[in-house]
């Protein structure tokens, strides 16, 4: 039985102009000896075979004129199935961040190209598939350069990998922000808990009725009240850890959206919790379901009227007295 053909979709690069200094003695070196070995390990003949099979003459003959090979840009077939690594290359060099590239779209099945190095048997027949798109994609990026060189592959690559850095480092932040707002509510329902794990606090109300408190995602905190017939919904909690003021609108939007989901389940409060100080209209604007919007050094701090605020909003919400 012959396999459906795949077509996937083309992705716009970043052509963003900006550098990151600290990674770039590293980051080249690996790069360009990871695609110069692999070039010296396949065979010449074929190489030339499947650029002039799969790339626009015109566009080998304008990286020629630069004194560049096709494959410098232009993932072919023998390339990636002599070392599937050389996808994160490419990547970097379109400007696409992992999350971007793996996470939004049809391909999420080939990370394990970049991450493992091998290429599962299942996508082995689809390996020129991605090829093309990506070809699509450099097309895009070849002709938007006036100049073309080594160097210049290089400080793309790089300029995807500060984005990617600060994608980690948010990723540490939303994990601390997590980890002092779970501390929080423990110390606030201490006298009332039955039973913690690393994610979920059990507590037992003023009405003898469980109350979960649990750390997932979207929400990011949730809170439910077991009763005899079905289980409560109560609150949706939306944790943004940043502290970059600059981004906080894009935040509230993403706590926006992770609120109307809650709202469709059944929950009636939404609180988002922020390390930057916003407007409470334009907090409004980008997240009108929020209906309580608390900072989150403000609310452990116990001298705070928005602590005092919080922990008595909390404690009603869930049945429990609110302790001084």
């Amino acid at each position: 039985m012959s396999r459906k053909s795949i077509v996937l979709p083309v992705l716009e690069p970043n052509l963003q102009i900006s550098f990151y200094y600290r990674l770039q003695a590293i980051r080249e070196l690996y790069l360009r000896e990871s695609m110069s070995n692999t070039v010296k390990d396949v065979d010449i003949t074929t190489l030339d075979k499947q650029l002039s099979q799969l790339v626009p003459l015109k566009l080998l003959s304008r990286l020629a004129s630069f004194g560049l090979r096709g494959e410098t840009f232009f993932p072919i077939p023998a390339l990636l199935e002599a070392n599937p690594f050389l996808l994160g290359y490419y990547r970097l060099l379109y400007g696409l961040s992992q999350k971007e590239f793996y996470n939004k779209g049809p391909f999420g099945r080939f990370k394990r190209l970049e991450d493992r190095g091998e290429i599962p048997n299942r996508l082995k027949s689809e390996v020129q598939e991605i090829c093309k798109s990506l070809i699509k994609t450099a097309k895009i990026l070849v002709e938007g350069i006036d100049v073309l060189s080594l160097d210049i592959i290089h400080d793309l690559q790089l300029l995807t990998i500060g984005p990617q850095l600060r994608g980690s480092e948010n990723t540490k932040l939303g994990q601390d922000a997590t980890k002092e707002f779970f501390s929080l509510i423990k110390n606030i329902v201490g006298p009332y808990i039955k039973g913690t794990t690393d994610r979920t606090i059990i507590i037992e109300n003023g009405s003898k009725r469980t109350v979960l408190i649990e750390f997932f995602s979207d929400p990011d905190v949730r809170i439910t009240e077991k009763l005899e017939t079905k289980m409560r919904p109560l609150v949706s909690i939306e944790i943004k850890g940043g502290t970059d003021i600059s981004n906080i609108h894009n935040r509230l939007g993403e706590s926006e959206k992770s609120h109307q989901k809650a709202k469709n389940r059944g929950f009636f409060e939404f609180w988002t919790i922020t390390r930057v100080d916003i407007d409470q209209t334009a907090a409004k604007r980008e997240s009108p379901t929020t209906s309580h919007l608390f900072h989150l050094d403000r609310i452990q701090d116990t001298t705070t009227k928005e602590y005092k605020e919080f922990k008595e909003l909390l404690s009603s919400l869930i049945g429990i007295r609110s302790f001084p």
